[in-house]
């Protein structure tokens, strides 16, 4: 019941014709993934805060068309990117679409409010293949942090997986098949993966798993694999941490510009697509269902001097 309390503020009105708490728990806890639940929940709240700021006592089952595009308006107005304002109207979207399953409204009416149109291009800043190693060499393994760092930013740049993906790793999800050590987990949307190390990322962690074990770190199945190493405590690294991390060590190397930890994963589709592997490839390696957002993070193969023309 503890997880049914923390939706209790969605209920606005007691004289409600249906149990909020139950409609909103169903909607956000049919979705696996931690990071949807999230960002549906933060949708759905800023709505209906929008509804009771500018019409008051108006029930969600209620909402019309022109409603939805007000709400539109007022994220533009209080400088949401269009982007945002997308991702936030596809919120609405299924959470419409899952009344109407549940047959309390009879039509969505968020389907006929206008999106922006947006290119899917990427802006996150790779790495050249050069820079990679030298950040990478950058790293002193000689200190536990060292080999934290190490561990965490050759697995990142070798398999592409998002932070949460890494930094929500458990001993469990640790496996042996076929002679590789292999990591299975879900990736976003709930797909089942299991990616395994090349030989770089098992030496870097093995080193720091072997300095954690000598240092009492708890390995039981539920324990997660990467935390700080100045404590015992068994939490999961935030992406505040892992975005340092990775800084640290671009502008130890003069690399300028917003680098993040997903800058890894772009990387690291960058630089498949420029072996050649086929896009559906590299999609079903780093966990796209939409081969469109893979090559949305290209950006190695937009240059002149690459284009097809030059072939003829």
């Amino acid at each position: 019941m503890s997880d049914l309390r923390s939706f209790s503020d969605f209920q606005l009105t007691r004289t409600a014709p249906f149990d909020r708490n139950k409609i909103y728990f169903g909607f956000i806890h049919n979705f696996s993934s931690p990071h949807t639940r999230d960002a549906y929940t933060r949708d759905l709240r800023k709505f209906l805060g929008f509804l009771e700021d500018r019409f008051r006592g108006l029930h969600e089952l209620k909402v019309e068309h022109a409603h939805v595009v007000a709400f539109k308006d007022d994220l533009l107005r209080t400088a949401h990117a269009p982007r945002s304002v997308n991702r936030t109207l596809a919120t609405l979207w299924s959470f419409y679409d899952y009344l109407m399953d549940q047959e309390l409204v009879e039509k969505n009416p968020v389907g006929r409010v206008k999106r922006f149109s947006i290119p899917k291009e990427v802006k996150t800043q790779d790495l050249s293949d050069e820079e990679v190693v030298r950040l990478l060499d950058a790293v002193d393994d000689s200190r536990p942090a060292g080999l934290l760092h190490r561990a965490l930013l050759t697995l990142f740049f070798t398999t592409g997986m998002r932070h949460r993906e890494v930094s929500h790793l458990r001993f469990k999800n640790l496996a042996e098949d076929s002679g590789f050590t292999v990591l299975r987990y879900f990736a976003k949307g709930s797909r089942e993966m299991a990616t395994p190390l090349n030989p770089k990322a098992e030496a870097a962690l093995g080193a720091y798993l072997r300095w954690a074990h000598a240092a009492g770190y708890p390995m039981g199945p539920e324990d997660f694999i990467f935390r700080a190493t100045k404590n015992n405590v068994n939490r999961a690294l935030d992406p505040k941490t892992l975005n340092y991390i990775i800084k640290r060590y671009a502008r130890l190397i003069g690399v300028r510009g917003n680098i993040t930890i997903h800058s890894a994963r772009s990387t690291v589709i960058g630089m498949l697509l420029d072996k050649g592997h086929a896009l559906e490839r590299v999609a079903d390696f780093v966990g796209h269902r939409d081969i469109s957002m893979t090559k949305a993070y290209n950006k190695r193969r937009r240059q002149i001097h690459q284009s097809l023309s030059l072939d003829l």
